[in-house]
Order: C-alpha cells, then structure tokens, then sequence
C-alpha cells in the first residue's frame, strides 16, 4: 500500500498556516513556520511513502481555510483523516463541529452533550489533541468562567478565530480580552 502525503503553506491574515494531508483526507493543521525538511525527512526512507507539495485535497482545503478567514465559509466540505486518535477524542470533535459559526460553547457544555457531565477536564485534553484545528473548530470552546482555556496556535490566534466569526470585520482582539 502507497500513502501519498500531500503538504500545503499558507499565508493568511492570521500568520502562516500549513496543512498535510493523505487520500483519506486533511490530517494536520499547523499554525506558524514549518520546518519541511524535518517532516519530509521523518517520512524518507518509508517504504510505500510519497510526499510532495500540492494536491487536490490539502488545495481544496487551503482554499476553504482562506475562504473562512475571509467569513465567506462557514462549514468546511473538506474530507478528515482522524486514524489513530482515541473514540472519545473523535466523540468530542464530532460535538464540536456542531456548535454554529460565531458561537462558543463550554469544555462543560460539550462534557454534558456526550453525557460525561464530569468530564469537562477530558474534553479538555481531547480538544487540545486536535490535529485539525479550523475544520474541528476547537477555538470555538471556552471556560465555564469566559477564559478562552487553550489553542494550538496560541491564545491570540483563537482571539483572532473569536473576533472573525463574531463579525469583528478589523480581526482585533474586542470582547476576548484576556491573560495568555
């Protein structure tokens, strides 16, 4: 069996974005500068693996991502590839790709929807293990006291995520003022 791993860098107005993806669909989501001779190199050698820049998959994805950033997107179309992440974790994105665009719901919230209603700590956990932020929109999950919690790309991408969707047009920081 061959995987062909497909890669994609974006320049947004949020900071430099960069997706991987397989024939299954997008797998990562990383914010910031990646280094691509490390990933590349993690993969050489691999018997059956491929990896290359471009694609139709991580292209249609990268065209969603800008496509919301410009808040004319709002439910990504794109396929995942979530193999090899745990049952609750997966139980929690599905939950969290139900809250609407320009909403935020609670670790506690998403924790009484699976009915765990204890388990606000390991939605949490399973939130910060999203390797496909954006299209599992985890920065729309916040604190039962309004903290924003955590984010992948950091506390100020999620701020920026905040702003955009709540139609905050100028993408500043507004009513999510908070300590990182």
């Amino acid at each position: 069996m061959t995987l062909d791993i497909s890669h994609l860098s974006l320049k947004t107005r949020i900071g430099d974005i960069w997706l991987a993806g397989n024939q299954k669909g997008i797998f990562c989501v990383n914010f910031g500068e990646v280094d691509i001779d490390s990933v590349e190199g993690f993969f050489r050698g691999r018997p059956g693996v491929t990896f290359r820049q471009g694609g139709k998959t991580v292209e249609q994805a990268g065209r969603e991502i800008l496509l919301f950033l410009e808040g004319r997107q709002k439910k990504p179309s794109v396929k995942l590839d979530l193999t090899g992440t745990t049952a609750f974790a997966r139980k929690v994105w599905r939950a969290t790709r139900k809250i609407p665009f320009g909403e935020v719901r609670t670790y506690a919230w998403v924790a009484e929807k699976l009915g765990y209603p204890n388990s606000a700590r390991a939605v949490g956990g399973a939130l910060g293990s999203n390797p496909v932020p954006i299209f599992i929109p985890c920065h729309r999950v916040i604190a039962h006291d309004g903290h924003l919690g955590g984010f992948s790309g950091g506390i100020t991408i999620k701020k920026l995520l905040l702003a955009l969707e709540s139609g905050q047009s100028s993408l500043g920081l507004g009513m999510y003022e908070t300590e990182e």
